[in-house]
């Protein structure tokens, strides 16, 4: 199906021009009046908008805006009589994608318009993750549609309901502390309160004072009692992330909250009473962590009734779009600037790339991006030169010593000795030059591996 072509011009032979070179490749209307090329563009759709300089009512500007107003996505192509200072800012100043200077050059219009075309493609997509993105906030869902994300958030459904106590784990970054909130937002306690206490970043002493409170005299600095979280949210929910940093007596003491609903503040003799649910997170194994005797095998097992597993990023990498654009809504509103666009090439980086700091460095690395980029589009050139470094396309790919892999592989004619070469080189880097580790990759001896990289001077890179 041909892509469509709105043209706009007052002048009849600039309109009879474009039409004899732009028909063989696209549908071409045109019009010589704005009005009624708006009344056409509000009937029907286009990709891309020429719109000619010479139109007797409106400049550039405000024949955009007028364009603009329809509430579609398309791009517009300026024709121009003289390439002068004054008209190209003009052209800027419209927000013109791009332009060529009258008499029409068919070739030149077509070379504009392929561009243009992936431009406009680009930008539907990107609102069509936006109004999805829109629709998650509304909803107020953790964002992702894949079917792992999917499976989180069934159980999220079955178990918020209940008031036993649930275990989230995963790697660092992958939104536990979202889940919980999650589960808390959709319990029967949402009305209460909830407090997030941070396990890994409290010495033993303070969690268990700011947990269980203090009598007076308990310690030295304590010259008046003091309620814990505990006494102050009952009722509600506590989300004790990075459970697995917690000492063994103060997990004796959760213990016997979550089985008995009591507790002794630092330094008490009265047991008190609470009614408190519990989110715990970790991001270890705490069946190692029992292994090595710093977690207890009774709170494991009286946690572990209901458990929920977040996945990294790298294994629901069709939520990398949805997500992307999702905080680039937020960060781009938090700045106060345009919301930007992400380019295809840099989509498929992203998508290639592993994220081993998972969701968190995702939105760390756009947040860069956008401050760093003043493009409407951001392209390859902003991306982190890990990403490009570390991506799985043979374009980035470059063996150290002998340059990029493309290069190599686009040899029209190798001899046997080239191919041995390249084979050891990768094999080298991949093993980080551990040669015992490459001649075992290589099927040879390290003595013959030593020779081969003397024979190709490998060391000498």
């Amino acid at each position: 199906m041909k892509k469509s072509i709105l043209a706009i011009s007052e002048r009849k032979e600039v309109l009879k021009e474009l039409r004899k070179e732009l028909l063989k490749y696209y549908e071409v209307i045109t019009f010589n009046n704005l009005l009624d090329g708006l009344d056409m563009l509000r009937e029907s759709d286009f990709d891309v908008v020429i719109l000619d300089q010479y139109l007797t009512w409106f400049n550039f500007s405000d024949a955009k805006k007028k364009l603009n107003g329809v509430g579609k996505e398309f791009v517009t192509i300026g024709l121009i009589d003289e390439e002068t200072d004054e008209v190209l800012e003009e052209l800027d100043k419209a927000g013109i994608y791009s332009y060529a200077v009258k008499p029409i050059d068919g070739e030149a219009i077509v070379k504009l318009i392929k561009p243009a075309l992936v431009n406009v493609e680009t930008i539907k997509k990107y609102k069509k993750l936006k109004e999805k993105v829109a629709e998650l906030e509304e909803q107020k869902e953790i964002v992702g549609q894949s079917i792992k994300i999917k499976e989180v958030k069934s159980k999220i459904d079955k178990i918020a309901s209940t008031d036993l106590p649930i275990l989230i784990t995963g790697e660092g970054g992958v939104g536990k502390t979202l889940v919980a909130r999650e589960i808390y937002r959709k319990s029967d306690r949402r009305k209460k309160d909830y407090v997030t206490m941070n396990c890994g970043t409290m010495t033993s002493e303070t969690l268990e004072r700011e947990l269980f409170g203090y009598e007076r005299g308990a310690f030295p600095g304590a010259i008046s009692s003091k309620k814990g979280v505990l006494e102050e949210i009952d009722g509600g929910t506590l989300f004790l992330d990075e459970i697995a940093g917690i000492d063994i007596k103060i997990q004796t003491k959760i213990l016997r909250v979550i089985e008995y609903g009591e507790y002794k503040r630092v330094g008490g003799t009265r047991a008190k009473r609470v009614d408190v649910r519990f989110i715990v997170s970790t991001d270890k194994d705490l069946r190692d962590e029992i292994e090595k005797g710093k977690f207890r095998k009774d709170l494991y097992h009286r946690l572990t009734g209901f458990k929920v597993e977040v996945p990294p990023l790298r294994d629901r990498k069709e939520d990398i779009p949805l997500l992307s654009n999702y905080f680039i809504n937020g960060i781009a509103k938090d700045l106060n600037r345009p919301i930007p666009v992400l380019s295809g090439e840099v989509m498929k980086y992203l998508m290639e790339y592993s994220f081993p700091g998972n969701i968190r460095e995702l939105r760390n690395m756009l947040e860069r991006m956008i401050i760093l980029s003043d493009e409407k589009i951001i392209g390859v050139e902003n991306l982190p030169l890990e990403i490009k470094m570390k991506s799985d396309t043979v374009e980035n790919k470059t063996v150290i010593g002998l340059g990029p892999l493309k290069d190599i592989l686009e040899k029209e004619i190798f001899s046997l000795d080239d191919v041995e070469r390249v084979v050891i080189a990768m094999a080298l880097q991949r093993t980080r030059w551990n040669k015992q580790e490459t001649a075992k990759i290589l099927g040879i001896g390290r003595t013959t591996l030593y020779e081969k990289i003397r024979k190709y001077k490998l060391d000498d890179k």
